[in-house]
């Protein structure tokens, strides 16, 4: 019975680890399907890149913050965590003040109106906050805060969808200031300790203390982040710039339909980082692998169910999702292109998570660094062959050179 323990009390861990995320995933989505038919493909295609910028963003924190923090707080004393902690807090609010700004440019540089630009940007450096808050509360065992904060925000969003759905006016501007408003009320469950600390007691120090973190670990992560992106979105960036926001639209809405898998491999590489910083720091690496092994059984088990959905949909009625003036023979294209690409993404994300747990940053940025350097050649070279959908195959292309290189680090870095 005794090695049964380990995969019931994993199902259950991961169950409170994706409720959450799954939640407020599926109001994010149904805020998504009421904009696919209440906007054209430009504006569709503007609202889902800034989307998507918005959502690297969360990476650029995990790396500069969020993947540091379970490392850093299994060593030391207890002075020297926290004070560890309270860095980095102050570091990610700084940070998350000069991210507000540049992302109300950029929301107006792409066409917004300075309303929308400016809630869209207080959304996203809100948005980050709650991010680093979510990795906290997982950090130091408190999940359920963050099941509870997610929860909240899915409860906003999906009753702000229901209204824009009524009225459908301003329609971009509302969905931000739905956005806006989930992200700020999700910040509520992590507690008024947490709040003050972040908000209110904010030392002018955390820039320099935060040095020793920057050289250790965060340097080569955000390299990562930065070549990852590279290798799971150029053809967003490119296709924005080279053809607009409206060829973009039917690569951002079939997109949509995977968004169960990739909230699988966020919510659950979140939660079992931490889970697995701990069991290293204790020594148990066996303990490591072996969840890292149910992680990718997990991540395989959403990806099957989720294509048999996918399969149910298209055969019984695709209208229920997709309005009229998308082609129901594009969707399909991209829709298989983008379930091959998460599953090979699927298959190797529990290895990235198990190196980011080690604090093996570097080998892991040096895979990502390849993959997107074949994403970014294989993206362009596609671009002027065809049409922008068939940019998702240089994606494909970049996520199996990142998954061999991921799985040859880490057998060279748990070399016995």
């Amino acid at each position: 019975m005794r090695k049964l323990d380990l995969p019931f009390a994993s199902a259950a861990r991961y169950s409170l680890a994706i409720l959450g995320p799954i939640g407020s995933a599926g109001a994010q989505f149904a805020l998504s399907l009421v904009l696919l038919r209440v906007l054209d493909q430009g504006g569709f295609g503007r609202f889902s890149f800034l989307l998507v910028l918005s959502q690297f963003t969360w990476g650029i924190w995990t790396a500069l913050f969020c993947a540091p923090l379970p490392l850093l707080l299994s060593q030391g004393t207890g002075e020297t965590r926290d004070r560890t902690r309270r860095t980095i807090q102050n570091a990610s609010l700084i940070g998350a003040v000069v991210a507000l700004i540049l992302f109300g440019v950029v929301g107006m540089l792409l066409g917004e109106d300075f309303g929308a630009a400016a809630i869209f940007a207080a959304y996203a450096a809100m948005s980050l906050l709650r991010w680093f808050a979510r990795a906290h509360a997982y950090a130091i065992g408190a999940q359920v805060r963050t099941t509870i904060s997610d929860m909240v925000y899915a409860a906003t969003v999906l009753i702000g969808a229901g209204l824009l759905l009524v009225f459908k006016s301003d329609a971009l501007l509302s969905a931000w200031a739905i956005l806006f408003a989930g992200a700020t009320l999700g910040m509520i469950p992590f507690g008024r300790t947490y709040l003050r600390e972040q908000f209110l007691q904010v030392s002018p120090r955390a820039l320099a203390d935060y040095r020793p973190v920057w050289r250790e670990h965060s340097r080569w992560s955000l390299f990562g982040v930065a070549t990852t992106e590279a290798t799971a979105n150029a053809h967003t960036y490119f296709v924005i710039l080279l053809m607009g926001p409206t060829a973009f639209a039917p690569i951002a809405a079939s997109a949509l339909i995977i968004r169960p898998i990739n909230v699988a491999m966020n919510a659950l590489t979140e939660f079992e980082r931490a889970q697995m910083a701990r069991q290293i720091g204790a020594g148990r690496v066996d303990l490591a692998h072996r969840a890292a092994r149910f992680f990718r059984a997990a991540l395989a088990l959403v990806w099957l169910l989720t294509a048999v959905a996918i399969v149910a949909l298209f055969y019984r009625a695709p209208s229920l999702i997709f309005p009229p003036q998308y082609d129901i023979g594009v969707l399909v294209t991209g829709v298989t292109l983008w379930m091959l690409v998460s599953a090979i993404r699927a298959m190797r994300t529990p290895e990235s998570a198990l190196l980011q747990a080690a604090g093996a940053f570097q080998p892991l940025a040096r895979a990502s660094l390849w993959s997107s350097i074949v994403s970014i050649v294989a993206v362009l070279a596609l671009l002027m062959l065809g049409q922008p959908l068939w940019s998702i195959v240089g994606i494909l292309f970049g996520e199996a050179v990142f998954a061999a290189l991921t799985w040859r680090a880490v057998r060279v870095c748990f070399r016995p």
